[in-house]
């Protein structure tokens, strides 16, 4: 009777155990480090592709727009030189000449701020393409039993177990709950680079020099 007690209370021990752990391993918080590819998500959603092209369209505005000012800019300092006439005095020579250094102060101004316009396009671009990936790689590493996400591309892994490398599951959640890449990007609003080229340089050359035959 003893004997049968305690095998029973053996068997009842070891089975709590087996319980014990079963739940510890099913119900235990997520941990470990899943590893992302975003450039390999984005190549192979074409979002490269997408956000190249945005870039290099909001870069040809850009430019054509710069050179609109400087043509313009040009064209105006050459019509105020021609009514200065052969004979330029000293003091109409240093006119033009400040004129001339007004608008390309000006034109490099835009530049500038073209050059900004530009990367904080591009910022904008990965930004957005971050902001899609992030919720669904969360998901996909929770469900897998990981806490943290780190990428590829940013961060400084030396080496890791391909076990954990969740760009597959990222790439096929996002092909499935994400809008397909539209086949053409839409055009980028007007930069303020654009706008100025209706202007420049309306300030330096607006004060035409007097008709010569009247100096």
């Amino acid at each position: 009777m003893q004997r049968t007690a305690l095998t029973t209370v053996v068997a009842v021990v070891a089975a709590f155990s087996v319980g014990l752990t079963w739940s510890w391993f099913t119900n235990r918080a997520p941990q470990g480090v899943a590893v992302v590819d975003l450039d390999e998500v984005a190549r192979q959603l074409g979002r490269d592709a997408e956000m190249l092209q945005s870039f290099q369209s909001q870069a040809d505005l850009l430019s054509n727009a710069l050179k609109q000012v400087q043509e313009k800019t040009v064209a105006q300092l050459t019509e105020y030189k021609k009514g200065l006439g052969e004979d330029i005095s000293v003091e109409e020579a240093r006119s033009f000449q400040k004129l001339q250094q007004a608008a390309n102060i000006k034109f490099n101004q835009l530049r500038g701020e073209a050059d900004r316009h530009l990367s904080a396009h591009r910022q904008q671009l990965v930004k957005k393409f971050r902001e899609d990936a992030q919720p669904l790689a969360r998901r996909i590493a929770q469900e897998k039993g990981f806490a943290t996400v780190v990428t590829k591309n940013d961060s400084f892994l030396f080496s890791f177990d391909e076990t954990v490398d969740i760009t597959k599951d990222v790439v096929d959640l996002m092909r499935s709950e994400m809008p397909p890449v539209p086949a053409t990007t839409p055009a980028p609003a007007k930069s303020e680079i654009q706008q100025a080229s209706a202007e420049i340089p309306a300030q330096e050359t607006a004060a035409q020099p007097a008709d010569s035959t009247t100096r």
